[in-house]
């Protein structure tokens, strides 16, 4: 009992959420932090009020790397690692070259090319992570403290208003918001879960180090209830695999597959009290998993009107892809000719098709682009040796193998490529930490 106790006070005060104990000024300055993020993450983009502030914020960022970031790199002689040349390269293709290709092909405006491209000024975020960890002016308790405060506070927001609002009297705000809106029953809120999500990795594979279930408790709070876990296919399929992955790695055959064994047990028994409880509930999540699987592997229609969406979206966009397979036919502003759906036709939206969306705006080219941030991850994780491993360094590697599989369906490397940027960069803001503090280490006297 006390070492649950001990567990509960390292899950919400010693790992990141100190309620005391911390002086006022760093309270604050990790507070900017988090703000910092939940802007940059367009966490509230689509709540109602909120859009002309995010609009807001994307100016800021490009009025931050425009009188900030470049001036202080040319006090330091304009030198660019290779990570950072690869965000100026991303800024300016998604920014240029889709609007571009979107005027060659749709005839749209390049301003409003431009203009679709001024999320890229949240990129500004990765730029600034590695500059400061760097340099030390941000510790990275600081980061850490301000990303669980996130996790944790946006899943009160998030429960709260799943208990207390009903969906369906938010329509109006539009499918960023409220997503099934054509039908009032279906209706539910569409919330981005991904700081959630960091804080479930974070909580699981601490728990798999530490063999303590207080931290598989907190983890499964944050993803069944804060992240609504279950309701999405790609998103269960892809964390599973993620500490499956990391089980995998860090527990020899043996005890792999007994803790495997023991998570669909786990697994298994939350599923069937789930179904003594809502099997209605149950039974359509079910559903949906199975028509995914059946649109996948024989192309028919099924009972999900999402998967067959999909599908018909998958073929509009062919035509497009088979005319332009290396750039794109670039990115579509919704205040252009109807959008996407104007252009191409009716419910086409380039979001939902994962890959071959991304394909469709940026191309085979673009989507080669997008994805070299793994393999700069990949190196980065590859750099710190085995033995050097924090809460922080394993959940920012999870979170990164997370999005990489998420992407496979959503393609969300690209639609939210700030989000993955930034920890691309905090991975490789710990690893030079991680190097430096072994170069600097005193040895031991014999």
């Amino acid at each position: 009992m006390a070492s649950d106790n001990l567990i509960a006070s390292r899950i919400f005060r010693g790992k990141g959420i100190a309620l005391y104990r911390i002086p006022i000024l760093s309270w604050l300055f990790r507070g900017l932090l988090a703000l910092i993020l939940l802007m940059s993450f367009r966490t509230f983009q689509g709540f109602p009020g909120m859009r002309y502030l995010q609009e807001v914020w994307f100016v800021l960022c490009w009025l931050a790397f425009a009188f900030f970031f470049l001036p202080w790199k040319a006090k330091l002689g304009l030198r660019f690692s290779a990570f950072e040349s690869y965000i100026l390269l991303l800024m300016f293709a998604s920014t240029f070259v889709s609007s571009w290709c979107a005027w060659r092909e749709f005839g749209q405006p390049i301003s409003y090319g431009i203009l679709i491209g001024r999320g890229a000024g949240a990129f500004v975020v990765g730029l600034l992570c590695i500059n400061v960890l760097r340099r030390r002016i941000v510790r990275l308790a600081d980061i850490e403290a301000a990303l669980l405060f996130l996790a944790w506070s946006t899943f009160a927001l998030y429960s709260t208003m799943r208990l207390t609002l009903n969906p369906a009297n938010f329509i109006s705000y539009g499918v960023a918001f409220v997503a099934g809106g054509d039908s009032v029953a279906k209706a539910t809120f569409k919330l981005p879960p991904y700081l959630i999500i960091f804080g479930a990795i974070y909580y699981a594979l601490h728990g798999i180090r530490t063999r303590r279930i207080g931290f598989y408790f907190a983890a499964g709070i944050l993803f069944l209830f804060g992240a609504d876990g279950l309701t999405e296919r790609a998103l269960t399929l892809s964390f599973a695999m993620t500490l499956l992955f990391f089980l995998f790695c860090w527990r020899r055959t043996g005890d792999f597959i007994i803790a495997a064994g023991k998570f669909l047990c786990v697994a298994t028994l939350a599923t069937v009290v789930a179904w003594i409880v809502s099997p209605n509930s149950i039974s359509a999540r079910a559903s949906k998993f199975s028509d995914a699987f059946t649109v996948v592997l024989t192309g028919s229609n099924v009972e999900d009107s999402s998967a067959n969406t999909r599908l018909i979206e998958s073929v509009m966009a062919l035509p497009y892809i088979q005319k332009h397979p290396m750039l794109g036919n670039g990115a579509i502003s919704h205040q252009w000719n109807g959008g996407a759906q104007g252009t191409v036709g009716d419910y086409f939206y380039e979001t939902d098709l994962g890959v071959i969306g991304v394909v469709f705006s940026y191309g085979a080219i673009g989507f080669l682009i997008y994805a070299l941030q793994y393999p700069f991850a990949l190196r980065s994780s590859i750099r710190v040796r085995a033995v050097q491993h924090s809460p922080m360094l394993d959940a920012t590697k999870g979170f990164v193998l997370f999005t990489a599989l998420f992407s496979l369906t959503t393609g969300f490397f690209v639609w939210n490529a700030e989000i993955t940027l930034f920890f691309v960069a905090l991975l490789i803001g710990i690893a030079r930490q991680m190097e430096s503090n072994e170069e600097h280490a005193i040895p031991d006297v014999p």
